[in-house]
């Protein structure tokens, strides 16, 4: 994967899953990945939901891998980071 083309998505757990099932779910897919999200949703939405994770993707490959995290059960939304929105 070309590292300049590369977009992130964020995967964003149902608040009440545990940070170690949420971490088992991002090695399930053989990709590298860390901790974390952009802050284009603000605080309150941190807060309401669960573990965060920030996943390194091809643009090509982006759509599949969303629509695949999202019919997990566990996750509660994935969406391409956005770092130009600031948010308290």
């Amino acid at each position: 994967m070309n590292v300049e083309a590369t977009i992130e998505l964020v995967v964003v757990f149902k608040k009440g899953i545990s940070p170690e099932e949420a971490e088992a779910t991002m090695r399930s897919l053989g990709r590298p990945f860390r901790e974390g999200m952009d802050s284009s949703r603000g605080k309150i939405y941190f807060y309401s939901t669960g573990p965060k994770f920030r996943l390194p993707v091809s643009p090509d490959e982006a759509p599949a891998l969303t629509k695949r995290l999202g019919k997990m059960r566990q996750v509660y939304e994935v969406y391409k980071a956005d770092w130009n929105i600031v948010k308290d």
